[in-house]
């Protein structure tokens, strides 16, 4: 697994054993950062569910001037941690637990993002239509927002009804989906 583009472009990460986390695929990274675009530069920029942390790790590489990476799993926060390793330390924050739990706590420090990537395990559909919602409309998300969600069919309809008063646009990648949503 290699970053695809920016500062660090070519920089290859440790991929996780099989089974810890499902890394996202390069294109679906490359077709996420090209539907953001400049507006990854300066963004402070949130990867929920970080597993590898590549997604944040190529958002510091395009641009972002910091990244919070959340991961309750502790296997796949050794590995995000060992990708960290060539990235100066004031440019991240690594939040091992659970993204409720993590939520309440940047809440609590008033820290706020411009750009979330939110790629939970597929068959956590609490994760979509409880925690994503409260999220999007918490204060950590600075507005105007956009908001990066990767998931399977069986998520779309879910994702539809949640994010109804949302602009929100669909795009499929063989059996994965990458939904985008912008708050205003």
């Amino acid at each position: 697994m290699n970053i695809i583009g920016g500062a660090y472009k070519g920089r290859k990460l440790k991929s996780p054993p099989e089974g810890i986390v499902r890394p996202t695929l390069a294109k679906i990274r490359e077709a996420f950062f090209d539907i953001v675009g400049q507006d990854i530069q300066n963004a402070a920029f949130l990867d929920m569910y970080a597993g590898s942390g590549a997604i944040g790790i190529e958002a510091l590489s395009r641009g972002a001037r910091s990244a919070c990476f959340v991961e309750r799993s502790r296997a796949a926060a050794t590995l995000l941690s060992k990708n960290l390793a060539f990235i100066d330390s004031t440019l991240y924050e690594v939040m091992i637990m659970d993204v409720n739990r993590a939520m309440a706590q940047l809440e609590k420090k008033h820290q706020s993002f411009d750009i979330l990537y939110f790629d939970p395990p597929y068959g956590d559909a609490d994760a979509y239509t409880g925690v994503l919602n409260n999220m999007l409309r918490s204060s950590i998300m600075e507005k105007p927002w956009i908001a990066g969600i990767e998931h399977d069919k069986a998520v779309n309809g879910i994702l539809q009804e949640a994010m109804q008063d949302m602009t929100l646009k669909t795009y499929r990648y063989g059996d994965t989906f990458l939904s985008i949503v912008r708050g205003h």
